[in-house]
């Protein structure tokens, strides 16, 4: 991306993380907010998880801070509102602002954040390099409780702020929201006409794996022969027990989020791991066996040693 290094203005119709505001069809200069979150039938609306749960179920995280090493990002993050459907700025050039109407980090959801290009008397800020992101990246996101969550860039997209459509700006593919954990990253980006840019750099992560305060990795690598190593004290593995950290949680034929649901799982029930790690549709799955016999897969998100 062409470095700019321009005053950063905020203008009548700020707000989408360094001033989008969707104007549908109509000029730049319109002073269109946003539409409401969640107003747009089919795109918005709260959708059961993958696995079958309510996402209330996993509620992940509230980021407090984000590192994204390939873009020299290494930020805090200050909670912001949707109001009247406009989503408010970052309050300076070196924070990111994560929205509290979004998911939380790790939650499945759309986990949604924005961060000034440049600022005035500043020049290049925080996501100044973000769009220049290859696919495979990692983005950090901290939670509160320390556990770090990390995603990987699927895409990097440029939307024009003067004809996109309430449609497009709140389907899942931008900001709204998705049946799998994902990170959106917004910043300002493409021409800048003296006083305000005209597009918006949209950058989208999936999880990929989730370290604790400890940092040991909760998602393992699938390459190899299938054979498990012998397993730290403390990790899963093929042999060992776990218990199931939460009420709800669906035992699946296979190791998929479409596959049948054998039965569902409470939280404290002790299962015995018979085979893994697969990973699929965004989790890391263990096969596992009950103490009635019954077999199933898990994702490893509801599995503690």
């Amino acid at each position: 991306m062409a470095r700019r290094t321009r005053r950063w203005l905020i203008s009548s119709m700020a707000g989408f993380g360094a001033g989008l505001a969707v104007t549908g069809r109509a000029g730049s200069n319109s002073g269109a907010q946003l539409p409401q979150w969640g107003e747009t039938p089919g795109t918005t609306d709260l959708q059961a998880g993958p696995l079958g749960l309510n996402p209330a179920m996993d509620p992940g995280q509230i980021p407090v801070a984000v590192r994204i090493p390939n873009a020299n990002v290494d930020a805090e993050i200050e909670q912001q509102q949707i109001v009247d459907g406009q989503m408010l700025d970052p309050s300076g050039p070196w924070v990111v602002a994560w929205y509290e109407q979004t998911a939380r980090a790790g939650e499945i959801g759309n986990c949604v954040g924005s961060g000034h290009v440049d600022y005035w008397r500043v020049g290049p800020s925080v996501f100044h390099e973000v769009a220049g992101l290859q696919e495979g990246a990692e983005i950090e996101f901290i939670g509160k409780g320390g556990a770090t969550y990390v995603y990987a860039v699927e895409y990097v997209r440029r939307i024009e702020v003067s004809t996109i459509t309430a449609e497009e700006l709140n389907s899942p593919e931008i900001v709204g929201r998705t049946d799998y954990p994902a990170v959106t990253l917004v910043t300002c980006g493409g021409d800048f006409n003296g006083e305000v840019y005209l597009q918006r750099d949209i950058v989208r992560g999936r999880l990929v794996s989730v370290r604790g305060a400890d940092e040991t990795s909760s998602v393992a690598s699938t390459e190899g022969d299938g054979e498990s190593e012998p397993a730290a004290d403390g990790a899963l593995a093929v042999g060992g027990q776990a218990t199931i950290s939460t009420d709800g949680v669906n035992l699946r034929s296979e190791p998929t989020t479409g596959a049948e649901v054998v039965t569902v799982l409470n939280s404290g029930a002790v299962v015995t791991i018979i085979g893994g790690l697969e990973e699929a549709d965004g989790f890391a799955w263990w096969e596992i066996e009950l103490e009635d016999g019954a077999t199933g897969w898990v994702a490893e998100d509801f599995l503690a040693p």
